[in-house]
């Protein structure tokens, strides 16, 4: 199957057809079920912020630890001339450093009522032990997730509005008709999702 030299490529990597994404989008939205299909595709590993911010008994990573653990896999890609998946948002303890180096930046923006069920039942299998949990060592409780100030069900809740309110500029002046870069990509319910990750894999198998 042949592309179209006028369809634009999915992702835009960089001049050497490497290709470092980030994924962004509030809790429970699709991040990591799109971050590992991409890597899939892309024949490049992916890591998931919540992985590096939480170390086991939910102890917290500091701001230096998790800059420190980026920016060596920033340098192990730019020696190996390798790509990458980063998917999480804690831009509070990364400074959103992630996004500068990133060719592709992928926003999802599901409707609130389609993905908060999901979160919903994500947080039950997690609780009973079906899901492994959001980082090794970091097991949920009936109490911390429905009974707790860090409520991860509280958390997509409040952090809906907010994340729509920190990525929807981002998103907008990047835009290449904006005169941005085109870096940002923006992906809504879960069908767009599939799909545009069909779409990429389409791509990178004709080439």
């Amino acid at each position: 199957m042949s592309i179209s030299p006028k369809v634009a490529p999915p992702l835009k990597g960089d001049s050497d057809g490497i290709y470092r994404i980030v994924v962004h989008g509030n809790s429970g939205t699709g991040k990591t079920t799109l971050s590992n299909s991409l890597g899939q595709i892309l024949g490049v590993p992916v890591f998931h912020l919540d992985e590096i911010h939480w170390r086991p008994n939910w102890v917290e990573a500091t701001s230096e630890e998790m800059k420190t653990e980026l920016t060596k896999l920033v340098e192990q890609a730019e020696v190996t001339r390798s790509g990458w998946i980063v998917d999480g948002n804690y831009e509070s303890k990364t400074g959103g450093m992630m996004d500068g180096y990133a060719t592709d930046i992928i926003w999802l923006d599901p409707p609130f009522w389609e993905y908060f069920p999901r979160s919903l039942w994500r947080t039950f299998r997690r609780l009973l032990r079906l899901d492994k949990p959001c980082a090794p060592g970091c097991q949920e409780t009936f109490k911390e997730c429905f009974f707790s100030s860090n409520s991860i069900i509280l958390w997509v809740i409040t952090n809906h509005r907010k994340a729509r309110r920190r990525y929807e500029p981002r998103w907008a002046a990047d835009q290449t008709s904006e005169g941005g870069s085109g870096r940002w990509k923006r992906l809504g319910d879960a069908g767009e999702q599939t799909r545009w990750i069909s779409e990429v894999s389409q791509y990178f198998k004709s080439l």
